[in-house]
């Protein structure tokens, strides 16, 4: 681990902040950066100008979100020479002298995300430079989600979202900024299917939600890691990212965990590649299929339809009936 640089980027706190509760610290945080690091504020700050509009479909909605700072991230070059030629930007050595943040479960650094979609946006990277999959840290995720109550945690398979897929982490935003967060219990109650009902855990579906999903809720962190393991063994895997093409989201209330499931089947759709006028510029990770689709193109925002949502998430989420991979 890369001491000298890790001690350079911990924030200090004053003591009557380093007993407080997460919510407190981010918010101090959060504070300090906009005071100190100007191209997060200006980030920010740009960010409160940002246009939303709502596609409802019968049961569910979409929120559409105008942000042109995010065109770096949607339109990001990918490929694995590109990757391998560019500094990784989540590496101790790498941040910004300004970017300053938390060692949360001694492995990773606690940020805000100087590129937001949310007026709270965090980063939560590995403090190694370790590639970005999954295996092994769903427990990691879990505790998060417990410690970090008023957030969601998210994670972005390597061709599935994650801007940086050479360096793991994950996001985190304030719960119910993302559709699916407020409609939830509705669509567990009147839209979805039960797979699996144990002592320690449920497993179930929505019905009709345009992306494929698969839900574990449990008491304990451990239930939901055994499943989704045996979930994760029969998908079906990338072979350039070496791991299943999926999106993760993590959250804990009412004395459980939660953990939603994405299953995808392409990085981007067709009408990312489309000559214009034709083209729109989605690139679907974890807050797309969690209902927040973010165009960094007006003209983008201002055209699409419901439809171009159905044909974006169809496109993009495995094309395969459940019970096929759900062999539990």
């Amino acid at each position: 681990m890369d001491t000298a640089n890790l001690q350079q980027h911990v924030l200090t706190l004053h003591e009557a902040l380093e007993k407080a509760v997460w919510e407190e610290k981010i918010e101090a945080m959060f504070q300090q950066q906009m005071q100190t690091w100007p191209l997060a504020r200006d980030h920010y700050q740009q960010f409160q100008q940002v246009k939303k509009r709502t596609l409802n479909f019968e049961d569910f909605r979409i929120d559409l979100q105008y942000n042109p700072a995010r065109e770096r991230s949607t339109c990001a070059d990918l490929q694995p020479k590109t990757i391998e030629k560019r500094p990784c930007f989540l590496c101790l050595s790498n941040l910004p002298a300004e970017q300053k943040g938390f060692i949360i479960l001694k492995k990773y650094l606690l940020l805000i995300n100087p590129y937001p979609i949310f007026d709270r946006h965090l980063t939560i990277s590995a403090l190694q430079h370790q590639v970005q999959n999954i295996q092994g840290r769903i427990i990691d995720m879990l505790t998060l989600a417990k410690d970090l109550q008023a957030y969601t945690i998210f994670y972005n398979g390597p061709r599935c979202g994650a801007s940086a897929p050479d360096h793991f982490h994950f996001q985190a935003v304030n719960k119910h900024v993302m559709p699916i967060d407020t409609e939830f219990e509705y669509l567990k109650k009147f839209k979805s299917k039960l797979l699996v009902n144990e002592d320690e855990i449920e497993i179930f579906q929505f019905k009709h939600y345009l992306r494929k999903t698969i839900v574990f809720e449990s008491e304990y962190r451990e239930p939901i890691d055994f499943f989704f393991t045996k979930v994760y063994q029969q998908l079906p895997v990338d072979e350039t990212s070496n791991e299943p093409m999926m999106n993760l989201l993590a959250s804990y209330q009412q004395g459980k965990y939660r953990l939603t499931l994405f299953l995808r089947n392409k990085q981007r759709p067709s009408c990312f590649y489309r000559e214009e006028p034709d083209r729109i510029m989605v690139s679907p990770a974890s807050v797309e299929m969690g209902g927040l689709v973010v165009v960094p193109r007006e003209t983008d925002y201002h055209k699409i339809t419901k439809d171009d949502l159905q044909e974006i998430y169809n496109e993009t989420s495995l094309n395969l009936n459940i019970n096929d991979i759900l062999n539990i």
